[in-house]
């Protein structure tokens, strides 16, 4: 048994290796459900601006459904906020009494789908007819 203490290194070495990689799994795996978490609190934040900002109310209010402006002003807004460049995001407008959904199913999909909407009433200005704004969020592959 010459070499006895080389084969105790060796093994103290693969050891520490196996640990280091359990870590490394176990750490991936607690930001991936992190990311999840983060989404679905942000969409109520995020509604929550864009019904108090007077501007956008009166924007999504005055929408028509042929038109295209609102939708396309609020994903500008939504594109400002939401900075990182793995979250897929789309909003829809439509009458309060409807379900607003997403027209396509987006193909860069990883996970979950996170939604939210919110009853956007007139302004004192304007009397027209309350609409729903549906924010849909997810984390691209």
């Amino acid at each position: 048994m010459v070499n006895k203490k080389a084969w105790i290194r060796i093994v103290e070495a693969c050891i520490a290796i196996l640990i280091i990689f359990i870590v490394i799994l176990s750490v991936s795996r607690l930001q991936n459900r992190t990311t999840e978490r983060d989404l679905a609190e942000v969409v109520s934040p995020l509604l929550e601006e864009i019904a108090k900002n007077v501007t956008m109310r009166e924007m999504i209010i005055s929408d028509t459904a042929n038109s295209d402006a609102a939708e396309n002003s609020l994903r500008g807004f939504l594109g400002a906020r939401l900075r990182d460049p793995n979250i897929g995001y789309n909003v829809t407008i439509c009458d309060s009494y409807e379900v607003c959904s997403l027209e396509r199913y987006p193909g860069d999909v990883s996970g979950s789908i996170y939604a939210g909407s919110r009853i956007i009433s007139s302004v004192l200005t304007n009397s027209g007819q309350p609409k729903k704004i549906s924010l849909f969020l997810w984390i691209k592959q």
